[in-house]
């Protein structure tokens, strides 16, 4: 995502919609921005994090999930991090049947 959008993500109504659905608000969350074309290691992630459910929206973007997950299927990598892929937040905006299977993934995930 371009830093300008990315600047203007707290704001985003979707977001804010989505974390309210699971008792979250976006001061909860922890928002990063993988402007690499490179995936980011979890490990270093979790050095600079205490994150334990990551949701990625976009491509590839942690080393371990890579070509192990599905879009909108919640899978746990390295132990205990529970891991979300999405497509990109400005797509499932967009399109009403990726709302839905984000949130049934995101049912699975936080409120089970």
């Amino acid at each position: 995502m371009d830093p300008e959008r990315f600047r203007r993500l707290p704001k985003n109504v979707f977001l804010n919609n989505m974390l309210k659905a699971i008792r979250m608000i976006v001061e909860d969350a922890v928002l990063i921005n993988v402007e690499s074309h490179l995936p980011v290691e979890l490990k270093t992630l979790r050095q600079h994090l205490a994150a334990t459910q990551i949701i990625g929206f976009g491509k590839n973007l942690l080393d371990v999930a890579i070509n192990k997950t599905q879009l909108y299927e919640p899978v746990i990598l390295a132990g205990d991090a529970g891991y979300l892929p999405a497509a990109e937040i400005e797509l499932i905006e967009e399109d009403n049947s990726r709302k839905k299977l984000l949130w049934r993934a995101m049912q699975r995930m936080f409120m089970s």
